[in-house]
């Protein structure tokens, strides 16, 4: 994203790639992914709330001088630090800072039991698309992240890892290929096998809307529920000479083309500022954050285009209970038959194969609208 500065960027990224990794790195490239205008207007059919109830509204004396996601009393709950751009550049930022905010939600939910949830970004940008939500490496926006979580739910990313490709190599689907979503490999009878996981542990959101415009507004959502994806615009300066401290944005850029999660905020020396976590790695800025003046609407980030999304976690919960079972086909209920046992030791590539028939019919889980054919290479 971020418009001229941005598509030279992702030139000079496609070259890097080339040259040292020696592999095509290119596809459409427009900078960090141009995020969908259209959504700043009313759209028919298009979804803009779910469930939404703005968080109670506070002054801002009436809040804490300094509050951080990632430090309360000692404790974190944030987690771990993404980099949208590697191994090749993508312009992914509507996932990377909206998915960011949600699993930090579910941490907080959660109290801060482990293990954290990383959710699939991958999984996303193989299959949103298909559904009408957002365009993948070529960019999107946060309601295109909870539509889709909505209707469909999220793996982790032990379904899938993050790879910075997306629906483009599936050419010929109408439909996301199961192993797009999430994907087993093991040895089977000797054969290097891999095959779908149709059902995983997988996180909805119950809510999502958007947070109303204002300093007040912001810091109210997130001090009552959690941190918030915010739409930015990214100076040359930002991009590139951002080394810490407080940015002050002096550019008068108003076109927002960037998406990140807003932590926390602060105050130092006088100064107020919001603690804002970027997409591009632990080595830019404050190892993956950045902080910046609050109040004057720096990086456009007070203008209105900030959201939030309530995660569920019930899969997760109802392993943890016995409810659900885990195994190298997925998820079973605790009466379905084991596949291994059933096909016998000798019969590994058969199991693969049951399970595979049983997770194109929905499986006993039912909340998965798709229903995707098992057969390899088989297109939707």
């Amino acid at each position: 994203m971020h418009g001229p500065l941005c598509r030279a960027l992702a030139v000079l990224a496609i070259g890097l790639s080339v040259a040292l990794l020696g592999v095509d790195a290119g596809k459409n490239w427009q900078g960090h992914g141009p995020r969908d205008k259209s959504l700043q207007k009313p759209r028919e059919g298009r979804r803009t709330s779910f469930n939404h109830v703005p968080a109670p509204l506070k002054k801002e004396h009436e809040l804490p001088k300094n509050w951080n996601w990632c430090n309360v009393d000692g404790v974190s709950y944030c987690v771990a630090n993404w980099n949208q751009h590697i191994p090749y550049y993508c312009g992914s930022c509507w996932v990377h800072g909206t998915l960011s905010a949600i699993q930090d939600r579910l941490k907080i939910m959660k109290k801060g039991e482990t293990p954290d949830v990383m959710l699939a970004r991958q999984t996303l940008l193989n299959c949103a698309a298909f559904e009408g939500y957002g365009n993948g490496c070529d960019g999107g926006d946060t309601v295109d992240v909870f539509g889709y979580m909505t209707d469909f739910g999220l793996p982790d990313e032990g379904c899938m890892t993050y790879n910075a490709t997306d629906h483009t190599k599936f050419p010929g689907h109408k439909r996301c290929p199961a192993h797009g979503e999430c994907n087993n490999c093991m040895p089977l009878d000797g054969v290097e096998t891999c095959w779908p996981i149709h059902r995983p542990i997988r996180y909805y959101l119950t809510a999502w809307g958007q947070v109303d415009k204002g300093v007040e507004a912001m810091m109210s959502e997130i001090y009552h529920r959690g941190p918030i994806t915010c739409g930015q615009v990214c100076p040359e300066d930002f991009t590139w000479h951002y080394n810490g401290g407080i940015y002050k944005d002096t550019s008068g850029d108003t076109e927002l083309d960037h998406d990140v999660e807003v932590v926390g905020w602060g105050e130092e020396d006088g100064e107020k500022y919001w603690i804002v976590r970027n997409s591009w790695g632990t080595y830019w800025g404050e190892r993956g954050f950045f902080r910046v003046r609050r109040g004057d609407n720096s990086l456009q980030l007070e203008s209105g285009d900030c959201w939030y999304g309530e995660p569920e976690w019930q899969m997760e919960q109802d392993v943890r209970t016995g409810k659900l079972h885990g195994g190298m086909w997925g998820i079973k209920d605790r009466n379905d038959p084991d596949d291994l046992a059933a096909a016998g030791t000798s019969r590994l590539a058969e199991a693969a194969a049951a399970a595979v028939r049983r997770g194109a019919t929905g499986g006993s889980d039912s909340s998965h609208r798709h229903v995707i054919r098992a057969a390899a290479g088989e297109q939707q």
